[in-house]
This record gives structure tokens, sequence and C-alpha cells, in this order.
């Protein structure tokens, strides 16, 4: 299922890729789209290690923080860890690494919720949509958003976004397989 997945993945994110930059524009460098999709194109082709072959392909600090979800994923599906228990613990290692916490207008207001809805996939995708809605209000307190005029209020957070995109891929591409 890993290299399905991640060959969804880079399908889906092709498409999301300029609405993910004009997400990021708003509030960061507007590069966001582009950067998650050289990610996952790399994971795609490195099934085996996709974590290890998104961070290096993405780079900085997205590629890192986002590497820690791949690698989540990557967990489950190898039947590791319980869904859940992989977001929780990759929430807390992002946590740690960017200094964020729930509120912040971060990808943890998507991955937080998410990781606490239990191991249905289903649910976890719900709460990750929710939490990355819920960004929209929220006044930016890590990263380049908070330097922006109204500190990104009125603006979703280009990797809450992103983290709700790929835990409903992960929904739907379990139920396919």
């Amino acid at each position: 299922m890993s290299q399905v997945f991640f060959i969804s993945l880079v399908q889906r994110f092709e498409r999301l890729e300029d609405p993910l930059n004009q997400l990021d524009a708003a509030t960061g460098d507007g590069d966001h789209g582009t950067t998650i999709l050289k990610g996952l194109r790399a994971a795609a082709d490195a099934p085996d290690n996709a974590a290890k072959a998104f961070r290096k392909a993405a780079g900085g600090a997205s590629g890192s923080l986002f590497s820690l979800i791949v690698g989540a994923l990557e967990s489950v599906i190898a039947e590791e860890k319980p869904l859940d228990t992989a977001l929780s613990d990759a929430a807390d290692r992002i946590g740690r690494m960017g200094q964020a916490r729930a509120g912040d207008k971060t990808m943890l207001d998507a991955l937080l919720p998410a990781a606490a809805a239990g191991p249905d996939p289903q649910a976890v995708a719900a709460a990750a949509r929710q939490g990355a809605e819920a960004t929209r209000d929220m006044a930016a307190r890590r990263g380049r958003a908070k330097y922006v005029e109204g500190a990104g209020v009125g603006h979703l957070d280009a990797g809450a976004v992103s983290v709700a995109e790929i835990l409903e891929e992960f929904a739907n591409i379990g139920e396919e397989i």
C-alpha cells in the first residue's frame, strides 16, 4: 500500500500545488505547495524510506516537519503502530521541533485533533479538516505568518490544510485497497 498511497498523494498534490502556494503567499513565502509536492514525489520514488526521501527533497523546516507525518503514516501502513498513536508521536515531535502548540496557527492545529480522533482513518481525516478550517480565525504565533498584517487572521494555514489533505487521502486510499 505504501507506494500506491504516495503515488496517490502526488496526484492529489499536483492539483493542490497552486492553491497551496496561494494560501502560503498570504501568510508566508508562497512556495508551500511546491515544497510539499517535491517531497511527495521523492517519497513515491523511495517507498522503502519515504520519510527520509521526503525530508531530503523538500528541505528546510517544512521538509523536516512533514517528514515526521510521512514517517508516521509509513509506520501505520507497516502495521507497526495504530494511526492515532503514530500521529500523536509525530505531533509531539513537531511541537518540540517547532516550539509550537495548538492554537499557534500551524500544521499542529490539524494534526493534534486528528491524533485525538482515534484510530479510524475517516474520523482522523474529518478532525484534521475541521482543525485546518479553524486556522482561518487564528492569529499566528509561530512562523512567518506572525509577521504579516493581522497575523494571518482570515487566511487558512497552508501547513494545516496540507495535513488535512494528506490524512484525507490516507483515509480514501485505505478504502480502495
